[in-house]
This record gives structure tokens, sequence and C-alpha cells, in this order.
């Protein structure tokens, strides 16, 4: 799941199976309630939790305009003369 590709102020639930390197975007919800719902129900027969509910925000380093923040498009030295 590519940080730019993120919906943000968007509540979802995400699988962060061990076997997975980074979590799946499992579903999208309206609301904080919602998701936590979705993610209560998905964890309920599990020994170990591994549905979380998050919320994507704009990240503090892009809207600062960081060039190393998660969403920046970075250029290669040829592109940025």
């Amino acid at each position: 799941m590519s940080n730019c590709n993120l919906p943000l102020d968007t509540w979802m639930v995400v699988d962060q199976s061990p076997r997975e390197k980074t979590p799946v975007m499992v579903s999208m919800h309206q609301s904080q309630v919602e998701a936590e719902a979705e993610r209560d129900r998905r964890n309920e027969d599990l020994a170990t939790p591994r549905y979380r509910a998050c919320i994507v925000l704009e990240p503090i380093a892009q809207r600062m305009g960081g060039q190393y923040s998660p969403t920046a498009r970075h250029q290669s030295p040829a592109q940025a003369r």
C-alpha cells in the first residue's frame, strides 16, 4: 500500500498480517465508529487481532513543503536542472 495512493481523511480498516510486509487496505468507511465496528467484526474469532482501524492525515512534511515527505514527487538530479 503506497503512501501516495492512500485516501486522506478517510477511515479504513487494514490487515496487518505477519506474513505481509506492509498493511493491506480491506475497507473504507465514512466514520470512525463504522471502521471500528468492521475491525472488531473481523478480529472477533482471531487469537491475535490483525485488523486495525486507522485514518490517514496529510503528512506534516508535505504541508510544509518537505522534499522527503512520503507523498512528495522526487526528481532525479537531471530533472532538477
